[in-house]
């Protein structure tokens, strides 16, 4: 896209490229009556020199149109001598009965397209001035007057009209100019908004925004930075220029971390103020490193505020001009770049705390359903024990065995959960080998076979389905090591297309699903209600499939969709 100028100077442009032709062809169909005369048995002595003149005017004219409306435009003061020649060749002419009566017109014509309505009046008195000294040498009969008098009417009106119509039509020309930008701001805003929506984190609406300044309204460079609210500092810069250069090392946002303080330099300090700089250039911030990657340019200042909250900034390469409707574009794009950098961090901070609520109420669940119910019956146990004391002392030491034994479980459980909270990248590899440790290590499973299998794409899985699977098939192979007394066990996990399912199955001596889920104290069954509660937050259902004797499965699905994952963190 090419460099934006005004409506202005873009409806001159508009304009002038047709009229310069009517124009042209104005002037050569206004010598015809000078032919005439010309072949005419009655001829002016210097009408041929005159009519050279003209032609070879005419020649520079038509050879130079575009150039000569330029030229016109920035220098109107050229009118006066195209006035003072008609002048001439009137004076050459014949004066008031001159035949170049209509080519005098041509500077009129031009002063009114070029400069509207008041460019033709002044035009006209110009060349009333020179056709009235032109002919004033014969002006001694009545009719002489009278035939002045009318000719010079005729530049009057002339100059109104076309004057009138240029003023309209330039007026014209300037609205349906600012429409087609205000339809091209529009049109680039909802883009933006389009990509915005499907952006997924902060990063990817810095570089939706770049892309809009840079590609959609055409300027050289642009640079946005985030707040971040906690520090007060200005961070995660990325810069963009319209060949696709990056700006920043790496062109990733860089992690400068520059402080809002007043002393920060030109960019904090709007920031602070909340209101734009433009063409701010010397001292924009204190970093030096920042301000080698901005370079010498002077750069548009635009704060992005949410609710009279900085969220960001946005720079733009000023060497383009101030021009104001391409400001304003800028205005426009830097207010939806706020709204959509403010929106999105706050769901990304929304969906951190929500993660860590979560996180408390998985810690405080598997608390609960191991180490808080062992120790109480650590507690229980002591504390009948200490009724036994001294009369029943062999009772005391079979029963301090089986504390021991309790306070050993209850210490793994511990271990298992705090390497939990720091848990390494889960690969289909090492989630069957962890099993398999597990329940020779902590479970201590003796005798027991166990295979476990993966199928499907497991790296479709997210972190927290991971996890969450991962623990399941541990609470899963727990009871039936403690309860189950089987010789084998089977865990299967299936990945498909839509969802993820989970099979642990053995074949131990069963249970009744029904009897064992209703007890709602029983120690030995925190296991499958921990399964089941599991399963439901994440959208998912638990199914327990048992009887006595014929061993028992506990089948889990998990819906794969992006409801329950979290989306990324803000890449500093």
């Amino acid at each position: 896209m090419s460099e934006a100028i005004s409506p202005r100077v873009e409806a001159h442009l508009i304009t002038s490229r047709r009229v310069c032709g009517l124009l042209v062809v104005y002037r050569w169909l206004s010598l015809a009556p000078v032919v005439v005369a010309l072949a005419s048995a009655s001829l002016t002595p210097n009408l041929p020199l005159s009519l050279a003149a003209a032609v070879a005017l005419n020649l520079i004219i038509t050879l130079a149109a575009q150039p000569a409306g330029a030229a016109l435009r920035r220098w109107p003061l050229l009118l006066l001598g195209d006035l003072a020649l008609c002048g001439g060749l009137i004076w050459l002419s014949g004066g008031w009965d001159s035949p170049y009566y209509l080519y005098s017109f041509s500077p009129l014509l031009a002063a009114a397209f070029f400069f509207q309505w008041r460019g033709a009046i002044l035009g006209a008195a110009g060349m009333a001035a020179f056709f009235a000294l032109a002919g004033s040498g014969q002006a001694g009969a009545g009719p002489a007057w009278l035939k002045l008098i009318e000719e010079l009417t005729g530049y009057f009106v002339m100059a109104t009209v076309f004057g009138s119509a240029a003023t309209l039509l330039a007026r014209y020309t300037k609205s349906l100019v600012e429409l087609n930008r205000a339809h091209r701001d529009l049109e680039v805003i909802h883009q933006l908004t389009l990509a915005l929506q499907s952006a997924a984190d902060v990063v990817e609406v810095e570089e939706c925004v770049l892309e809009a300044v840079t590609n959609d309204l055409g300027f050289p460079r642009a640079v946005i930075a985030l707040v971040d609210q906690q520090e007060n500092v200005l961070t995660a810069w990325l810069g963009k220029a319209r060949d696709g250069r990056a700006m920043f090392a790496g062109g990733l946002p860089h992690p400068i971390r520059l402080p809002l303080t007043p002393d920060a330099g030109a960019i904090a300090q709007s920031l602070l103020a909340g209101q734009s700089q433009l063409a701010a250039n010397g001292r924009l911030t204190s970093n030096e490193q920042v301000n080698t990657y901005l370079g010498p340019e002077a750069y548009h200042i635009f704060p992005l505020q949410l609710r009279q909250h900085p969220v960001g900034v946005l720079l733009v390469d000023a060497s383009s001009g101030d021009d104001p409707s391409s400001l304003h574009s800028l205005h426009a794009v830097g207010n939806q770049a706020a709204v959509a950098v403010g929106t999105t961090m706050l769901c990304v901070d929304r969906a951190q705390r929500l993660a860590v609520q979560d996180e408390r109420i998985r810690i405080a669940r598997e608390l609960h359903d191991t180490a808080s119910q062992s120790l109480f019956g650590i507690v229980f146990a002591l504390d009948g024990l200490g009724k036994l004391l001294p009369d029943q002392p062999q009772m005391v030491k079979v029963e301090l065995e089986q504390v021991r034994d309790l306070a050993e479980t209850t210490r793994a459980q511990m271990r298992q959960s705090i390497m939990d909270l720091w848990p390494s990248a889960l690969t289909a590899e090492t989630f069957e080998a962890d099993l398999r440790r597990f329940v020779t290590q902590t479970c201590r499973a003796g005798e027991l076979q166990m295979d476990v299998q993966v199928r499907g794409a497991f790296a479709r899985l997210s972190p927290l389905h991971r996890r969450s699977l991962y623990r399941m098939a541990q609470e899963a192979l727990t009871n039936v090591v403690k309860h189950a007394h089987a010789r084998r066990a089977e865990v299967l996990l299936e990945i498909g297309a839509s969802q993820a399912s989970l099979s642990v199955r053995d074949d131990g001596r069963g249970f009744d699903p029904a009897g064992a889920l209703a007890r709602e104290r029983d120690r030995e069954r925190f296991g499958l209600r921990g399964i089941t509660e599991r399963a439901a937050s994440l959208g998912g259902v638990c199914q327990v499939i048992s009887a006595p004797g014929a061993g028992a499965t506990v089948v889990t699905s998990l819906p794969l969709t992006d409801a329950h994952e979290l989306p990324p963190p803000l890449r500093r």
